[in-house]
C-alpha cells in the first residue's frame, strides 16, 4: 500500500517500501465543554464546540533528502494537503514537522508530522450584469407604463382635499359680511357687547 501527501502547489510525496513507510496515523477529534454550569433543558449544542480535527503521521525515509525537502517546501509555504493511507483526509495544513536521524537509516530520516484539517467556505458571490440594476428595469417598456409606475411610487407629499369650490364673488361677499362697510372690522368689533370692565 502506498501512502502519500499531496500539496496543491508543492506536487507530492509517495511514500513505498523503496522510499519510505508510515509507521503510524493518529487522528484526534477534539471538543471545548463549558465549565459554566447549563440550565436545566438548555440545548447542548450551545455548550460544546468541536475543534478542528487533527493528523499525526510517523514514517521514516529511505536515502536521499527529496521527499525530505518536499514535506518541508509543503509545510513552509503553508500548502493545504491531502493525505492518503489507511486515514483519508483532505484540507490540512502542517503545524508541526520533525525529522530525526537514527543509525540504523544513516541515509535516512525519521519523521513525525502534525497537521490540522481547515474549514473551507466558499462566499455566495454573483455576477455583475446578471441582474440588471432597478434603473434599467424599465428599458424597454412604453413611457406611459413608466408614468404610471412612477406616479404610483412618487412622493406627492401632503395633500389637501377639496370638498366644495367657492367662487371669487361669493368669497368676496362674505369678506364684506365680516368686514362691514369698509376697514372698522366686524359688526361685533364695532359694536361691543363687552368692554372688557366687570
Amino acid at each position: 500500500m502506498a501512502y502519500t501527501f499531496t500539496g496543491r502547489k508543492r506536487g507530492s510525496v509517495r511514500f513505498e517500501p523503496d522510499s519510505g513507510t508510515i509507521t503510524r496515523e493518529s487522528l484526534r477529534f477534539t471538543s471545548q465543554v463549558t465549565s459554566n454550569p447549563i440550565e436545566s433543558g438548555s440545548d447542548i449544542h450551545d455548550h460544546v464546540i468541536n475543534e478542528p480535527k487533527r493528523l499525526t503521521v510517523n514514517g521514516s525515509i529511505v536515502g536521499g533528502d527529496a521527499d525530505k525537502d518536499a514535506l518541508e517546501r509543503m509545510r513552509d509555504r503553508r500548502d493545504i494537503v491531502t493525505y492518503i493511507g489507511r486515514v483519508r483526509a483532505t484540507n490540512l495544513v502542517f503545524t508541526s514537522l520533525q525529522f530525526n536521524t537514527d543509525p540504523s537509516n544513516k541515509d535516512g530520516f525519521i519523521f513525525s508530522a502534525q497537521l490540522q484539517r481547515i474549514d473551507m467556505a466558499s462566499p455566495e458571490t454573483m455576477d455583475v450584469g446578471t441582474v440588471p440594476l432597478m434603473t434599467r428595469q424599465d428599458t424597454g417598456r412604453s413611457a406611459p407604463a413608466v408614468a404610471r409606475q412612477s406616479a404610483l411610487t412618487g412622493n406627492t407629499g401632503t395633500q389637501t382635499t377639496v370638498t366644495q369650490i367657492v367662487s371669487n364673488s361669493a368669497y368676496a361677499a362674505h369678506v364684506r359680511s365680516c368686514a362691514g362697510s369698509g376697514s372698522q372690522g366686524t359688526v361685533s368689533g364695532r359694536n361691543p357687547s363687552f368692554n372688557g370692565v366687570r
